[in-house]
């Protein structure tokens, strides 16, 4: 005759209970392994298309920015042909408009009364020195200086290459030429000097 083994329930559910618990402890393991697995994913994802939008960001406002460079402007050429300048002046005997000869200077006009009752005689003599420079517009100018400060009407400036003279006056003597240059020192050109030169003594 078979006996019957009683289960006594006393120990079996508290064993049931504990493996639950470390199957839900396995399970709870590895969900949390899953879960910061997809975290780490999504976050790198994110910051991967951040980074790519800002520096697509950047490069769209870096060519924005840019300015079109411009072509350089081409250099500018000038051909300044250093020949001899001449000035119309009266001729004194026809009172036609003539020009200057070969003495490559230009002169201050001399009125019509002037050329028509006076003969001009070119000969050696003297005059003041003022400029001497390489710039036509700087020797004109100060030809129109020492005109207005001296109204004297016998300034002349000639080329002598490379450079253009302003000279100033007619003298025979050297004393004259002198006495306008110590004027004309204290009318402030402090560069004058005499100098020997042909000049034109009207008779």
């Amino acid at each position: 005759m078979n006996k019957c083994k009683t289960i006594n329930y006393k120990f079996v559910f508290p064993k049931i209970f504990l493996y639950f618990l470390i199957l839900l402890r396995k399970f709870m393991r590895k969900f949390t392994l899953i879960f910061l697995y997809l975290i780490t994913v999504v976050l790198i994802t994110s910051c991967g298309s951040s980074i790519d939008s800002t520096d697509n960001r950047y490069k769209r406002e870096a060519a924005a920015a840019t300015v079109p460079q411009t072509k350089p402007a081409s250099t500018l050429i000038e051909d300044f042909d250093f020949t001899p300048f001449f000035l119309e002046l009266k001729d004194e005997k026809t009172n036609r408009i003539g020009t200057v000869s070969n003495d490559d200077e230009l002169w201050w006009n001399y009125t019509q009364r002037d050329l028509l009752q006076k003969v001009t005689i070119r000969k050696p003599g003297y005059r003041v020195q003022v400029l001497a420079t390489d710039d036509l517009d700087e020797a004109q100018q100060m030809r129109s200086d020492v005109y207005f400060r001296t109204n004297k009407n016998e300034i002349y400036v000639t080329y002598q290459p490379p450079l253009y003279k302003v000279k100033v006056g007619d003298y025979e003597t050297p004393s004259g030429a002198n006495n306008l240059a110590f004027k004309l020192n204290q009318l402030g050109f402090s560069t004058t000097q005499v100098v020997a030169d042909t000049v034109n003594i009207q008779k």
